[in-house]
């Protein structure tokens, strides 16, 4: 935004000054990208002094920006985060010892002793991996509205009911 050509349309155009060459020159350069329209809306704030309130950042906490996080986000890393919590428990399990050497007739109390086949960096890289997964998945699926074809179904059959 360099040249001054234009400011002195856009200075024209703000006064009311121009006259129909100018403005079809103003109306041209207006249309050419969509940047013209931010730097033309900047310069004729600042000429009228009216002031611009940092807008973006509370523009981008909408009710679609929220609905979406709450929906997708969430939700994804929720069930990515229980596959892979499943996935690392269902690697152990327990067994009841009934009889050792401290309780040779299995009269004592039993106790139950975790076993654990698989090496810990193996539960933990497929859990990551499973999960992540996963959590694509649902984001995938939510990004590309199949939700809302299940959400209309249960209520179509919820309603037939």
């Amino acid at each position: 935004m360099n040249d001054p050509k234009i400011l002195v349309l856009i200075s024209k155009h703000i006064e009311g000054k121009e006259n129909a060459e100018e403005q079809t020159e103003f109306t041209n350069w207006l249309k050419e990208d969509k940047n013209n329209q931010v730097i033309y809306s900047k310069i004729k704030n600042t000429w009228l002094g009216i002031e611009e309130l940092p807008t973006p950042f509370f523009k981008k906490f909408n009710r679609k920006y929220m609905t979406n996080v709450v929906i997708q986000k969430t939700l994804g890393n929720l069930v990515g985060f229980a596959v892979g919590v499943l996935i690392t428990n269902s690697f152990t399990h327990y067994v009841t010892e009934r009889r050792s050497a401290k309780n040779l007739f299995g009269l004592a109390g039993r106790k139950k002793v975790l076993v654990n086949d698989t090496p810990e960096w193996i539960q933990y890289g497929l859990s990551i991996l499973l999960g992540f997964i996963l959590l694509e998945l649902i984001n995938h699926f939510f990004a590309s509205k199949k939700h809302i074809l299940i959400w209309n179904y249960v209520k179509g059959k919820i309603h037939k009911n």
